[in-house]
C-alpha cells in the first residue's frame, strides 16, 4: 500500500533558507548601527588612555618615593628618577592623543602639604586653545577619582578654579583642573 501525498513536506527549500539569510543578515546589520551609536568607542579610547596615564602617574610618583627614600633628597628634575639614579629605566612616553609635552615634575605647587606634583598639559593640538577634545580627557580623567563629575563637557570649560587647593580638596591627590580658559593640567601630588 502506497501513502496518500498530503500536500506536507519535510523541510525548506533553498529559496526559503536564502530569504531567511537575507533578513536576519539585515536585522543585524540594523542592530549594529544602532549599537555603534548606542556604544561611545571614542569614549572608551578616552577612558583606556586615561588609564595609561594614570598608570604612569603612579609609576613616578613611586620613583620620587624611592629616590627620596635612597638619597635623602627630593629630586629637582624628572631626568633625575632614571639616569645615575637607575630608578627609571626611561621616563614615561608622551600619549600623543592627550599632550605633546609629556610628564613634569613641578617643586613649586602652591598646595598645601609637600607642594610637589607630578603634571601633565592637556594639549592635543599643541595651543592653549582648548578643544571639546581637551575638556573631555580632564572630566574622564577627574571622573575616575570623583563619580560625580560629568562627562558631557563644553568647548571652553575649567575645571576647579584659581584654588589649586580647593581642587585638590575635591578630587583628592589625582586631578584635572584648568589654570584658565583652555589651560587643563593633570595634576598627581607627591604625598
Amino acid at each position: 500500500m502506497t501513502q496518500k501525498y498530503t500536500g506536507m513536506r519535510k523541510g525548506i527549500s533553498l529559496v526559503e533558507m536564502v530569504i531567511a539569510i537575507v533578513l536576519f543578515a539585515a536585522l543585524a546589520a540594523i542592530g549594529l548601527k544602532y549599537a555603534k551609536s548606542y556604544l561611545n568607542t571614542d569614549l572608551q579610547a578616552k577612558k583606556a588612555r586615561v588609564a595609561a596615564l594614570t598608570d604612569q602617574a603612579n609609576q613616578l610618583v613611586q620613583a620620587y618615593t624611592i629616590y627620596r627614600n635612597e638619597t635623602g633628597l627630593d629630586p629637582s628634575s624628572i631626568t633625575e628618577l632614571n639616569g645615575t639614579s637607575g630608578i627609571l629605566n626611561a621616563i614615561p612616553t608622551v600619549i600623543t592623543e592627550i599632550s605633546t609635552t609629556g610628564w613634569e615634575l613641578n617643586t613649586s605647587t602652591g598646595m598645601e602639604g609637600t607642594g610637589v606634583a607630578f603634571q601633565v598639559r592637556i594639549d592635543l593640538n599643541g595651543t592653549t586653545t582648548p578643544t571639546n577634545s581637551d575638556e573631555q580627557y580632564c572630566a574622564v580623567f577627574n571622573r575616575e577619582f570623583n563619580t560625580s563629575t560629568e562627562l558631557n563637557v563644553t568647548d571652553q570649560q575649567t575645571f576647579g578654579g584659581a584654588d589649586i587647593n580647593a581642587t585638590r580638596a575635591m578630587y583628592g591627590n589625582f586631578f584635572c583642573y584648568s589654570r584658565s580658559t583652555g589651560d587643563n593640567w593633570i595634576m598627581i601630588v607627591v604625598p
